[in-house]
């Protein structure tokens, strides 16, 4: 039996799974698949929303509170893990929307500034990270830590015992804990009631093989973004389809989205295709995050809900419900 049970191996599930282990609670993930092998794997990793005064105060202190603490929460991870999560503070040079006045009050409120560019608003503070290897180090990390990991494990309910959540069914067995913690994404209304929907958002993406010097901040237009890594490689997104948790790629998609990146910079036109994928983002009907304790049990704390921001609400969003399980606020 665990003192805490987390379920859902994305960076909502892992994070909260790390912060609760610290804590001094013994922890087990429950992941229907692989850890980090959906949404937060698929997405471009810009620890920001994108265009922020479209969002709610609640999804922006997690952001901000998150942002502040990034650098070194995966600076300690590579020191505790050898994996690097490149952590690289870019900047994110806007090309539209930021003179809008919403876009001012934000800015304004929040004390943001950004510098005048050619193209745009360049906003010099904002960060990236490889995500997919800050998932590897934060599986490496959580099990350095002692958090027992149980994968292809398909969480089917809630177990009731009187007026108490107790653990869950899954389809391998029952797994007993004294706290439950929703962190399954877009797959969180398939088992479990939710006064607020969550479901799927698809988002496709494609990779450019490019020279590093060609694009040098995350470009931020008309809702897309080109994000360059290290390595020289481009990541090119994001749409948006509500077409359930349907995978398909399509060769329509593809070509606008190396459209969009080649008409802003002409070198990439060049570039080759490597990768074209595509994930679920956890959206929600009020577009809200839905973090804090569950309705129908004291025990049960929901952590999902984040449409694609994730990664860049991670740390706060689990801090908070760490806080929450252990009466610490």
């Amino acid at each position: 039996m665990s003192d805490c049970l987390v379920i859902g191996g994305g960076v909502i599930g892992m994070m909260t799974a790390r912060s609760l282990s610290l804590s001094g609670a013994k922890v087990t993930l429950l992941d229907q698949q692989q850890c980090a092998n959906e949404s937060s794997w698929a997405g471009g990793g810009i620890i920001s929303p994108l265009y922020p005064w479209k969002y709610d105060d609640l999804t922006n202190e997690l952001s901000i509170a998150s942002q502040a603490v990034y650098e070194q929460l995966c600076a300690q991870i590579f020191e505790d893990t050898g994996l690097d999560p490149q952590y690289l503070k870019s900047g994110l040079l806007m090309m539209d929307e930021f003179d809008t006045s919403e876009a001012k009050t934000w800015m304004q409120k929040y004390k943001l500034t950004y510098q005048a560019h050619p193209q745009g608003a360049l906003f010099t503070n904002i960060a990236q990270v490889r995500n997919p290897r800050l998932l590897k180090a934060l599986k490496a990390d959580i099990i350095n830590k002692g958090v027992n990991i149980i994968e292809h494990t398909k969480v089917e309910s809630l177990l009731i015992k009187g007026d108490c959540a107790i653990g869950v069914k899954t389809n391998q067995q029952d797994y007993l804990s004294n706290s439950i913690v929703v962190c399954s994404g877009a797959w969180s209304s398939q088992w479990l009631s939710l006064i607020e929907e969550v479901f799927p958002m698809k988002g496709q993406m494609i990779v450019l093989k490019a020279d590093s010097s060609i694009v040098e901040h995350i470009v931020l237009d008309q809702g897309r973004y080109i994000i360059p890594r290290k390595d020289g490689r481009i990541l090119v997104g994001s749409t948006m389809q509500n077409v359930g948790f349907d995978r398909s790629t399509d060769e329509q998609t593809r070509q606008s989205l190396y459209e969009f990146a080649s008409q802003r910079f002409e070198l990439l036109a060049k570039a080759e295709v490597e990768h074209h994928w595509s994930g679920f983002r956890p959206a929600s009907k009020l577009g809200q995050v839905m973090l804090g304790r569950y309705a129908q049990f004291d025990n049960v704390y929901l952590n999902t809900g984040h449409f694609r921001n994730g990664l860049n609400m991670a740390p706060e969003s689990a801090k908070r419900i760490t806080q929450l399980i252990t009466h610490e606020a």
